[in-house]
């Protein structure tokens, strides 16, 4: 009998260490799979990073012509934009709606050129969307348009401001200070940010606007709209309270380790409580001492 219960435990480990043994073997695999992954997209993407660069830079350089006045070297830099954006695999860096915003503001770029009188100020504009574009694509982690944060709070700060004098003309003024701000960087949030996202804040400044221009402003409505406001700009600008507690799985470094050392974990478990089960069917069996 003793011999029969020493098989059944021996059977309940090997069991127990053929479960873990799948289950380390599908884990390895899954961390394999995913490497591979990330490999064949990180060579696919390599180009377009190169391309992303290229383009930026030409950007930067187009923006100092502007700067400058120097309408030649602006054409040239131009053509250049345009042969590399026509060239490019760009759209694995960004949405379709990102490659979308950086086409127009190639477009805009291109319209404020042809003209036949030069504005400066619909070229600066222009150029300086452009600009953040191309940077949002070449910077994916610290974009220059995420500068623009300080601006834009310091105009809804006006706006409140404002509200609470009862100068609804400073709120208006500060307000559409606020939409030029959000212009300029519109592109390169299409870019870097959700569609939803996007959307919100196209909302957002269409509500606003509304409110702003109304014959007989409502102070309440303002005071709403602009706390709507600083809690939306907050997140689009990634200045939000609280963060996801797991990142995402390309983020997480060293993830193997954990696997082996939580599967290892609930291993020594199930081999302790087999353990636990024929020390007490053991037990169970030994004759009782009668006592006296």
């Amino acid at each position: 009998m003793l011999r029969k219960v020493s098989l059944h435990f021996n059977l309940t480990i090997r069991i127990w260490i053929l479960i873990f043994t799948v289950f380390i073997t599908a884990q390895t695999g899954e961390v394999h799979a995913l490497d591979g992954l990330a490999t064949t997209a990180s060579g696919s993407s390599a180009e377009a990073v190169k391309q992303a660069q290229n383009l930026s830079q030409t950007v930067e350089r187009m923006y100092q012509h502007v700067l400058e006045g120097n309408i030649n070297l602006v054409n040239r830099d131009l053509a250049e934009v345009n042969s590399i954006f026509e060239n490019s695999s760009l759209q694995k860096l960004t949405s379709v709606e990102g490659i979308h915003a950086l086409s127009e503001s190639i477009i805009e770029m291109k319209a404020a050129v042809a003209r036949v009188k030069i504005d400066k100020e619909q070229w600066f504009t222009a150029s300086a969307k452009l600009r953040m574009a191309a940077d949002a694509l070449n910077n994916p982690k610290q974009p220059m348009w995420l500068q623009y944060y300080k601006l834009i709070r310091e105009e809804l700060s006006k706006m409140k401001s404002g509200v609470d004098k009862g100068g609804f003309l400073a709120v208006k003024e500060a307000y559409e200070r606020l939409q030029n701000h959000y212009e300029v960087i519109r592109p390169a949030v299409v870019i870097q940010r959700k569609q939803a996202d996007v959307t919100m804040a196209d909302s957002w400044l269409s509500y606003a606007g509304g409110l702003v221009n109304a014959v007989q402003p409502n102070p309440a409505d303002l005071h709403s709209m602009i706390d709507q406001g600083e809690e939306m700009f907050n997140g689009l600008f990634g200045k939000k309270k609280d963060y996801p507690a797991l990142a995402p799985l390309e983020q997480t470094d060293n993830s193997w380790p954990w696997l082996v050392g939580g599967g290892a974990f609930i291993f020594v478990i199930l081999v302790y409580t087999a353990y636990r089960k024929y020390k007490g069917e053991q037990n169970s069996m030994k004759p009782m001492t009668p006592k006296w």
